[in-house]
Formats: structure tokens, C-alpha cells, sequence
């Protein structure tokens, strides 16, 4: 087992000269240490910032917030995107509809709507990818705000995990 922090520890790892510092900014970063400190140094701060709960919960609120703004940015930049990638597969096919194309120009212009078709699925991988990992972060903090609230009120704070190897 670690060593546990103590109060200069953890004062410094926040940037804060006391506890009664201790604000909505850095609630989740306190909250990821108390599992770490030394249970005096926990209740001690916990003494100095009765609204802990209430903090964490806001802060979760504000992390939330951004994460839905990011989605919605990212959403309208993939619909954005996705619109051009429309507009040029529209060109090119009307190019296509010209019954005067020799063989190689039709190929080149199915080679070049495969292209674009390509660069929209990347596209979309990008934007799966992205709101997973976005989620993933969210739930870890979350994960963590319950954990470090369960451990100041005396719960215990391991997880069982089923693929866990001991």
C-alpha cells in the first residue's frame, strides 16, 4: 500500500494555502486524492467544506455541460462535413451521367466517389470514436466523485470487477 498524504500533501497538490480554499474548481481533484490521504486529513478537510457533496455534484453538472457542448460542436461540424462529401458526390455523378465518357473517365470518376465515400466513413469512425472516449472520461470522473463521496462516509471503495485477477 502507498504511503498515505498528508495535509501539506494534499494543500500543495491543489495549489490552495488551507482547505477552507477548497472550491467547485478543485472539488474533483480533491475527490480523487481522499482515497490517498490519511482519514484525518479528509475529515479535517471535510470539516472546512461541509458542502463537498453539493460541490461534486455541480462540478460533475459543469463537466457534463461541456461534454454536451462538445458533442454539439462535433455534430455540426460532422454535418457540415458530411454535406460536402453530399455535394461532391452529387458532381460527380452528373459528371457520370455524361453518355459520352470513355471507359477510363467512368472509372475515374467511380475511383473518385470511393474516395469521398471513404473519407466519410473515416469521418464517422472519428466522431464514434470521440463521443466514447468523451463518455468514458465522464464516467471515470463520475466513478470517482461516488467513490471518494462512499469513502468519506465510511463505504467501502473497492470494486469487485469480474475480469479483475487477484
Amino acid at each position: 500500500m502507498s504511503k498515505q498524504l498528508t495535509e501539506t500533501q494534499v494543500l500543495k497538490k491543489l495549489n490552495i494555502p488551507d482547505f477552507r480554499h477548497l472550491s467547485k474548481n478543485n472539488v474533483m481533484a480533491f475527490a480523487s486524492m481522499i482515497q490517498d490521504m490519511d482519514p484525518e486529513v479528509a475529515k479535517k478537510a471535510l470539516e472546512q467544506f461541509p458542502d463537498f457533496a453539493k460541490s461534486t455534484v455541480e462540478a460533475l453538472k459543469d463537466f457534463k455541460g461541456v461534454i454536451d457542448k462538445s458533442f454539439d460542436d462535433d455534430k455540426e461540424s460532422a454535418n457540415q462535413c458530411y454535406a460536402l462529401y453530399n455535394r461532391i458526390q452529387d458532381a460527380l455523378e452528373k459528371c457520370l451521367d455524361n453518355e459520352n465518357l470513355s471507359f477510363e473517365e467512368r472509372k475515374y470518376y467511380i475511383e473518385q466517389m470511393k474516395e469521398v465515400a471513404q473519407m466519410a466513413s473515416i469521418k464517422d469512425s472519428e466522431g464514434k470514436k470521440f463521443k466514447w472516449s468523451n463518455l468514458a472520461i465522464f464516467g471515470t470522473v463520475a466513478v470517482a466523485a461516488v467513490a471518494a463521496m462512499a469513502a468519506i462516509l465510511g463505504g467501502n471503495t473497492d470494486i469487485d470487477l469480474p475480469f479483475k485477477k487477484d
